[in-house]
Formats: structure tokens, C-alpha cells, sequence
């Protein structure tokens, strides 16, 4: 391996059970989160899962099997079928066998220890997290399902490394609050003018690779605090704001501009032509040059008019 990672779990050979068909940390280039993909083979006796420092969380895709675990909590059994998760703590071995049919499919995320600990203290300002009873053989949550779902889609899409930031901590605070039996803290009613300073921060640095972490310090919030009162100000997350701040930027430059589209992505913040092709056609329903094409040619029909 030619970069030092974060994620233990990347050094594990899962061939003798599974095939890898996709990692996000080689082929997306993500660095806040670990996802990947595997066809698991149809049976599998004794499989073991060394400890790692992340939450793990697989989400079954594809297939059905019959699942068993076994571990300090016991022995445990699940019916495994698409839409089924299943949550494994950071520092908890596991040991598994399935059956199926045929190959299941699963989709594994890995969120850091830190982060779960950190947002643990920022939503109840306790040093311990409670992530340790994130512990599940198999669960139904359609938040956590559809998130995966579009952590998926995104990094095929090769959406950038702030989309994957921004979803973990979404999903760090879901699953501290939703699935911890601890209360839900009050999201603050006093941070607009840090909010609008960010925004600001945003409007001004469009062109920049910006993270949440680097916004978040310059308004002196946490990086959990700000994800969750800028949405709570704006209606909006701030993957979300900053990607619609990009398209406005890049409508201006195609409409009024001579510039390429691999110039405007530059310019607009876009990693690369094909990520603001994308982005754009999600935003405006078709492609950049599209856009272009009508603008001018509705200039040309209001020139004509006059």
C-alpha cells in the first residue's frame, strides 16, 4: 500500500469469503470514510473479524442469507435480506458463518473511532461515547439504508471527499441518537451570525477545495455543532448549500462567459469537468453545454426582439 490510511480494516484479506469489487479509499479517493463493496461467497463457515479502531456498518444489497454470529454477547442468528444493517463497534471482534443460494452483495462503511467519539461529546459533552452499544447483527433503518445507498451512487459518480465528510457526520449523529437510547440534545437558536460568516467563507472560496473542518474552525464551531446548526439555520446541509453556491457560480460563468467547461469547473470549485457535469445535471436537468447553447441562443432571440 503506497499511502499510510486511517482504516485498519483495508489490510484485511477477505478473499477466502468475499470479493472486493469496489474501495473507495483507492478508486474514489475518499478520506473521511471507508466504503466498499463485495459479492460474499455463497457459504461461509467460519469467518473472523479482527478488531478494528472503526464502526462498521454493512448493508445488504443484493441475496438472502442466514446469518449467525458469535461473540462475548453471545450467539446470535438473522435472516439477512436487502435492506438489512448490521453495526459492529469499534474494538469488538466478530466471528460469522452464513448460507445462502446464491451470492449475497453487501455494502460496507467504515466511520473512524474519532469521529463517533467526538460527536459523542459534542452532542452530550461526555468523554465516553456511547458507540460501543452500536452493536447489531441486523437491523432495519431507512435513513442509514438510503445514505449508504447515496454514499454509493456518489462515489461512483466520483463526487468529492466533502460529500463523504459531510454523510458521516450526518450518520454519526443519527446513529448516536437513534440507536444509543441517549436523549436528543437541542440544536442551538444562537449561531446565525457565525452561520452567515460561513456562508460568506463559502461564497468567497468557491474555487478552493474547502472542507467542513476548514470551514467549521473559521467560525470557531466544532464540526458537529456547525453541521447541525447550519442546518438548522438554512434548511440545508452544508454539502448541500456549498454545491448550490457552485452551480449559481457556474450558470453565471456559461451564460456570460468564453470559458471551457474544465476552466468553469476550476474555477467553480469542481474537482473536475466530469464532477461539474454531474452536479449540474442533477441541479439544472441537463448538462453544462446544454445550458449554454439555450443561453446564447435566448440572447440571440432578445437581441433580434430589440
Amino acid at each position: 500500500m503506497d499511502e499510510t490510511h486511517p482504516f485498519q480494516s483495508l489490510d484485511l484479506d477477505q478473499s477466502a469469503y468475499a470479493d472486493r469489487t469496489f474501495c473507495s479509499w483507492h478508486e474514489a479517493g475518499w478520506r473521511s470514510v471507508l466504503l466498499r463493496r463485495f459479492d460474499d461467497h455463497p457459504v461461509a463457515d467460519d469467518v473472523y473479524l479482527p478488531p478494528t479502531d472503526d464502526q462498521h456498518l454493512v448493508l445488504v444489497t443484493a441475496g438472502e442469507s442466514t446469518i449467525e454470529s458469535f461473540g462475548a454477547g453471545g450467539r446470535r442468528r438473522a435472516q439477512y435480506v436487502p435492506g438489512q444493517i448490521g453495526l459492529t463497534p469499534p474494538g469488538v471482534p466478530t466471528r460469522l458463518r452464513w448460507r445462502s443460494d446464491v451470492s449475497p452483495r453487501t455494502l460496507h462503511l467504515y466511520l473512524p473511532a474519532r469521529l463517533m467519539a467526538r460527536t459523542g461529546r459534542e452532542l452530550w459533552g461526555s468523554e465516553e461515547a456511547p458507540s460501543s452499544r452500536l452493536d447489531a447483527l441486523a437491523i432495519t433503518d431507512p435513513v442509514v439504508e438510503q445514505v449508504m445507498l447515496a454514499l454509493d451512487a456518489a462515489a461512483a459518480a466520483a463526487m468529492d471527499d466533502f460529500y463523504a465528510e459531510s454523510a458521516a457526520h450526518f450518520l454519526a449523529v443519527h446513529l448516536l441518537t437513534r440507536h444509543c437510547g441517549m436523549p436528543v440534545p437541542r440544536p442551538s437558536r444562537h449561531e446565525d451570525a457565525r452561520i452567515r460568516q460561513a456562508i460568506e467563507i463559502m461564497r468567497d472560496g468557491l474555487h478552493l477545495p474547502l472542507t467542513l473542518t476548514d470551514i467549521a474552525s473559521q467560525v470557531w464551531l466544532s464540526t458537529f455543532h456547525f453541521v447541525r446548526v447550519f442546518k438548522a439555520t438554512t434548511g440545508e446541509t452544508p454539502h448541500r448549500y456549498l454545491t448550490r453556491l457552485r452551480i449559481q457560480a457556474a450558470c453565471r460563468q456559461l451564460a456570460s462567459g468564453t470559458g471551457s467547461i474544465s476552466e468553469i469547473a476550476q474555477i467553480c470549485g469542481f474537482s473536475s469537468p466530469s464532477h461539474l457535469s454531474a452536479a449540474f445535471t442533477r441541479e439544472m436537468g441537463m448538462s453544462p453545454s446544454a445550458y449554454r447553447r439555450v443561453q446564447r441562443r435566448d440572447r440571440g432571440v432578445h437581441g433580434r426582439d430589440h
